[in-house]
């Protein structure tokens, strides 16, 4: 797999937890997120996001503004943002995770499972 797809995926795990460890609703199920792990989720956020490229965060960022994440899995030839299915033509190449792809439906950045 793609170093920067790798990176990638990291990066939205992370934003996933922060996103839960500062929310109200999480707060109001009971559960308390002490300061200083949100700092390390943040600063963890910071130094990957730093090693990937100018140009493929900013579209990273940009998707997850309008899309609540920046990148999506495909599972069985299935875009898991927009659900649109692949054509067996774009499932069946050999080269899937080697370079940062994006769905042609929704744009988001997808990776294969």
């Amino acid at each position: 797999m793609d170093e920067v797809i790798e990176k990638l995926i990291a990066l939205s795990d992370i934003d996933a937890m922060l996103k839960d460890a500062e929310s109200d609703e999480y707060r109001n199920l009971g559960f308390q997120t002490k300061q200083e792990c949100i700092d390390k989720l943040k600063k963890m956020r910071d130094e990957i996001a730093s090693s990937i490229p100018r140009q493929v965060l900013k579209r990273y960022e940009k998707l997850k503004k309008k899309y609540g994440r920046g990148i999506a899995p495909v599972v069985n030839s299935v875009c898991t943002n927009c659900f649109m299915q692949f054509p067996t033509e774009v499932a069946s190449k050999t080269d899937k995770n080697q370079k940062i792809e994006f769905c042609p439906n929704c744009g988001i950045i997808i990776y294969w499972t």
